[in-house]
């Protein structure tokens, strides 16, 4: 079945076609939902790198700071939170396990 489609840009009607034949305006719906969607996407992928870069962790922040001593302590203070980490998720992994 043929699909004739209206270009809304210039009024000439299509036949079975993505893009106008007189403006190469797009016509197809389903292709205007996909590249919305991409440029959707590529804006959020944008917004998250552009917050990531406004606001550095600690670690990222001090882990490669001009005086030795501030990026000692930092990386000491990050293995000890790693470590605690690590030692709470055993104890809740224990619990979980006795309780079952």
């Amino acid at each position: 079945m043929a699909s004739h489609i209206k270009c809304p840009n210039c009024g000439v009607y299509n036949i079975n076609k993505e893009y106008c034949t007189n403006c190469n305006t797009l016509l197809s719906f389903k292709k205007r939902r996909e590249i919305e969607y991409a440029n959707a996407e590529k804006d959020r992928r944008e917004r998250e790198r552009l917050q990531k870069e406004a606001s550095p962790s600690f670690y990222e922040k001090h882990k490669d700071h001009p005086l030795l001593i501030v990026r000692v302590l930092v990386k000491m203070f990050r293995s000890f939170w790693l470590g605690f980490i690590a030692i709470g998720v055993l104890i809740a992994w224990i619990i979980v396990a006795v309780a079952a």
